[in-house]
């Protein structure tokens, strides 16, 4: 710890006070306030991307998120050790809370400038860029095929899980089977060009963890997983985990489109896909998938728990859908 001190302040010209561990972390005391360094398991390409994203950004006026602090070589990162840390200002606040509604305001007004600082952002030249632009076909396709594999998996078990998940696993395919068909038929490849030359970025994890509430504003942070991705696959992320705390009410849903529509675009061909991305049994591969393809760091009972979710949201999802289209 004392080692990444030292380094820190050489790197970074920082007289530090005090270190201490947080977390995956360390926070440094310095004269010019707190610093957070942080264990980074992407390539300096990678984060290049990523510090490239956040400073087109910050050029364009969205300035409310966690900048990488540069070294005095200009680097967003350093390597000790053969690890990777970046160092950013410490944002202090409380986290936002997705179940009050003015604080779903302002996420979504947050998203909205974020999308709309985005544009016409070209990476650094020694950067690796994430790009999902196009492949969500592929995906929902190949999670479709894990269905079928899981249901012959299943039918070998004699768990309650493998009972309960038998007991639906055909329409939750059938349900995915019928997306697809509906993206195939969408003008998402034409909406795909139209991101790609418009140079439009995702945060790709926005989350109520990932938002900070400090005086009066809200923070973006943790971009690790940003990339070229359609604007929608944000706001689905964000609708998302806000249905799943309010039975799928669609004027919950509501709220987060109109209010992102007061800052950015959002056409009807945007809310067909959203409506597709929304429809996708994500939620119940998901679990299943764990359960039978992964080492299960949870119990037999939470995951039937965590299947029993899905179940449980069926109706409301379902009637969620059905009233879509008063979002348009």
């Amino acid at each position: 710890m004392q080692d990444i001190g030292k380094i820190v302040a050489e790197k970074y010209d920082l007289e530090i006070k005090n270190i201490f561990p947080f977390r995956d972390s360390f926070i440094i005391n310095t004269v010019k306030g707190k610093k957070i360094v942080k264990k980074n398991p992407l390539s300096p390409e990678r984060i290049s991307f990523i510090h490239g994203a956040k400073e087109h950004l910050y050029k364009n006026n969205f300035k409310n998120l966690d900048r990488y602090l540069c070294t005095t070589e200009g680097a967003p990162c350093f390597i000790a050790e053969d690890t990777c840390y970046t160092v950013s200002d410490v944002i202090e606040g409380t986290e936002c809370n997705f179940e009050n509604e003015a604080d779903i305001i302002r996420a979504s007004n947050l998203l909205a400038s974020l999308h709309k600082a985005s544009r016409g952002y070209i990476p650094l030249e020694n950067s690796i860029p994430r790009n999902e632009l196009g492949k969500l076909p592929g995906y929902f396709y190949k999670r479709l095929e894990d269905i079928k594999k899981l249901k012959k998996a299943a039918k070998k078990g004699r768990s309650k899980f493998d009972y309960l998940f038998l007991d639906y696993v055909d329409y939750f395919y059938n349900l995915g089977e019928n997306t697809l068909g509906m993206l195939v038929s969408s003008k998402y490849d034409q909406m795909v060009k139209t991101a790609e030359s418009e140079g439009i970025f995702c945060h790709h994890d926005f989350t109520q963890y990932n938002i900070v509430s400090c005086s009066e504003k809200l923070f973006l942070t943790n971009f690790e997983y940003c990339c070229f991705e359609l604007k929608v696959y944000d706001i689905v992320n964000f609708i998302r985990r806000k249905m799943r705390k309010c039975n799928w009410d669609i004027n919950e849903a509501r709220i987060i489109v109109d209010e992102y529509k007061k800052t950015e675009t959002l056409g009807e061909d945007d809310l067909l896909i959203m409506k597709i991305l929304l429809q996708f049994p994500q939620k119940f591969w998901r679990v299943a998938n764990r359960y039978y393809n992964s080492r299960r760091s949870w119990s037999e009972r939470i995951f039937i728990s965590k299947l029993q979710e899905v179940i449980d949201e069926i109706e409301g999802h379902r009637s969620f859908l059905d009233s879509f289209d008063i979002l348009y």
